[in-house]
C-alpha cells in the first residue's frame, strides 16, 4: 500500500465527530468510534463486502507477516475467507470484479452445513 493510502485508511478508521446539517437545517454529529488499523490474523475474519477492492472504512487490510507492511488481501485470499477453492473466481475476469464477486458470496461452509440440516 502507498503512504497516501495508508495516510486515507488511518483518517476512514480513526474517530470521528463531525458537525452537519440535515435537509431541514438541523445541525448533529455524525460519529464514528476508532476501528485497528489492519486485520489481526490470529482473530476470525470479519465479513467481506462487495466494495473490498478498493480503499474504504470496512476494507480487509492486513500486516503481511513476512515484510511487516500493510497491504490488502488478494483476491485469493478473499476467497479463502469464504471457503472458495483457489482460483475460483479467476475465469478471465479483472480482479476488482473477483472482489466484487466475494462480498457477495455466502461463506461455502455456512451453506453446505444448511443444506444437511435442509435434507434431514
Amino acid at each position: 500500500m502507498s503512504e497516501s493510502q495508508i495516510a486515507k485508511l488511518e483518517y476512514l478508521r480513526g474517530s470521528k465527530k463531525i458537525p452537519r446539517v440535515d435537509a431541514n437545517g438541523h445541525e448533529y454529529f455524525y460519529s464514528e468510534g476508532a476501528m485497528s488499523p489492519y486485520d489481526d490474523l490470529s482473530l476470525l475474519g470479519r465479513t467481506m463486502l462487495t466494495s473490498e477492492g478498493t480503499i474504504n472504512r470496512s476494507t480487509h487490510i492486513i500486516k503481511d507477516p513476512t515484510t511487516n507492511r500493510m497491504r490488502l488481501l488478494t483476491p485469493i485470499e478473499c476467497e479463502r475467507l469464504n471457503q472458495f477453492p483457489d482460483d475460483w473466481t479467476n475465469s478471465g475476469m479483472p480482479n476488482k470484479r473477483r472482489y466484487v464477486m466475494m462480498g457477495n458470496a455466502l461463506v461455502c461452509g455456512i451453506v453446505s452445513r444448511l443444506g444437511v440440516e435442509i435434507e434431514k
